[in-house]
């Protein structure tokens, strides 16, 4: 009894419990599906696996071998050289960008070959090009729009419907970024496949800089070690990077993230005035935008950081001159932009709103509808970023609470109050997980996202792998290298087992 409740509480055994939970859920959703036609989006019962935008599908091939390669050679690297030695800031850096691009591109490739139809008839070409291949869909088949209409019109004439309708699936529901970045990548690499996977991932590849001062700006180097090695590894982000945008949709949200932070600790002191210059601050507003012309989806750091800036009450006014900033350089952005080429963003907004919904619903159209989409999203996002990530989290989501229970309990003693240790004491707390969760759940329940956020939502990693990061770094090494090891079985397994589209 002693050993099966010491298997329970272990990172592995818990692993197992979640996974468990996981495909309960995936049986209930099904049947429900199948017997009342619930409508979860683009999925299909009888095609998906629920909740993930994935069909089950078994691709098992010496391609294989290279992936599993790379992966346990990086366990190795970290087992035997990175976590035992210190090793300067541009090392470990570069290390980590050759680690991003081979597990990446290792892992894509695990699928093989794929046959698509041309106008010459049947091709096979690697699976990692594959995506970029369904001209329906996919925000590369626009890119000689732009050479044919220009930049400037393409960007003017982007919400009328005579441009409008004849884009994309994934262009007419998000913002020009995505086109506008292939484009310049085609004039630099060339406008073919290759070219716009591997630009994706190598673009990609630089947010390890930002994701890991994020994390050290956060908590400490240990930690942000820590954080960057799991972060390379995260299922989700491994496996959207190289055969979709969302990848580089990812990068401007966290460098985001890391300027606010950054402007936190140098520009929120008491006696700075409003009128002093924030460059921290205003860079934020700036990459928000770029992040804003690239996914809509950027609005959920935008969100978050106004919750910090409520969590953080002490501090408000100090946070308001740096949202302030912020906004300066958002809207300096766009007014530039409109300037230069007569785009008007919250046009595009509205003609991406009305296509999603032409095509998703509102989310809203019965109450089961709306409770099973929320949590549905929420399950599948948990599933894409890692079980064992996941598990973790909920302990540190645990700790938190608790921590924060016993640091308001010690405020309200020190100032001789009675003792009520519920009450929420935010300037002794985690706010970078209260404020995060505090978010998610915000935009779970939103009916914002309808589905495919496995992959929608991937630049939300780093709230995720960074407080998993904190926990283990408080713990014995071994429950690193059982989460590190969890993570890269079910990347591996979720590869060769599930066809994900990207």
């Amino acid at each position: 009894m002693h050993y099966l409740q010491k298997a329970i509480r272990s990172i592995a055994g818990q692993t197992a419990m979640i996974a468990l939970f996981f495909w309960l859920y995936h049986i209930l959703v099904v049947y429900i599906m199948r017997e009342t036609g619930l409508d979860l989006g683009a999925l299909n019962y009888s095609r998906h696996f629920i909740p993930l935008y994935a069909e089950p599908q078994l691709d098992l091939s010496w391609w294989i071998f290279p992936a599993l390669i790379v992966c346990l050679g990086f366990l190795y690297l970290c087992y035997k050289y990175i976590l035992p030695n210190s090793m300067g800031l541009g090392r470990l850096i570069g290390i980590a960008i050759v680690s991003f691009i081979a597990i990446n591109i290792s892992v894509a490739q695990i699928d093989g070959f794929r046959e698509i139809g041309t106008e010459d008839g049947p091709e096979r070409i690697l699976a990692l090009l594959e995506p970029y291949t369904r001209s329906s869909l996919e925000y590369y088949a626009d890119v000689p729009r732009i050479d044919e209409l220009g930049l400037r019109v393409f960007l003017r004439d982007f919400s009328k419907p005579e441009l409008f309708t004849t884009l994309s699936g994934h262009t007419q529901t998000h913002p020009p970024g995505g086109v506008v970045f292939l484009w310049l990548a085609s004039k630099i690499f060339g406008y073919n496949l290759l070219s716009a996977s591997l630009v994706s991932v190598l673009f990609t590849a630089i947010v390890v800089v930002p994701f890991y001062k994020l994390a050290e700006r956060l908590y400490d180097e240990k930690v942000a070690l820590y954080a960057l090695l799991l972060f390379l590894i995260t299922p989700n982000f491994v496996m959207f990077t190289t055969t979709s945008m969302d990848g580089p949709f990812s990068v401007f949200p966290i460098f985001s993230l890391y300027l606010f932070y950054e402007a936190r600790e140098r520009e929120t002191a008491p006696d700075i005035a409003l009128s002093t210059f924030r460059p921290y601050s205003l860079l934020t507003g700036i990459s928000l935008a770029l992040g804003m012309f690239m996914t809509y989806s950027t609005v959920v750091v935008g969100v978050f950081l106004c919750v910090i800036a409520l969590l953080e009450r002490k501090r408000f006014v100090q946070y308001l001159k740096v949202l302030a900033f912020a906004a300066i350089g958002f809207i300096g952005f766009y007014m530039l932009l409109f300037v230069l080429t007569g785009f008007q963003p919250l046009e595009a907004l509205w003609a991406a709103i009305k296509k999603d919904e032409a095509g998703m619903g509102t989310g809203f159209e019965s109450i089961d509808r709306y409770f099973h989409l929320s949590f549905a999203n929420l399950f599948a996002f948990l599933i894409g970023v890692g079980i064992p990530i996941t598990v973790v989290w909920l302990r540190q989501l645990g700790s938190t609470f608790k921590e924060w229970k016993q640091n308001s309990a010690l405020s309200e003693l020190e100032e001789n109050q009675p003792r009520t240790p519920w009450i929420f004491n935010p300037e002794k707390s985690d706010t970078f997980v209260i404020g995060f969760l505090i978010t998610l759940l915000y935009f779970t329940f939103s009916t914002l996202f309808t589905m495919e956020v496995e992959r929608i939502w991937i630049f939300m990693v780093p709230f995720f792998v960074i407080p998993v990061a904190k926990y283990l770094t408080e713990r014995p090494r071994s429950d690193f290298y059982w989460v590190a090891g969890i993570l890269v079985f079910q990347l591996i397994i979720s590869e060769v087992l599930l066809y994900t589209y990207w």
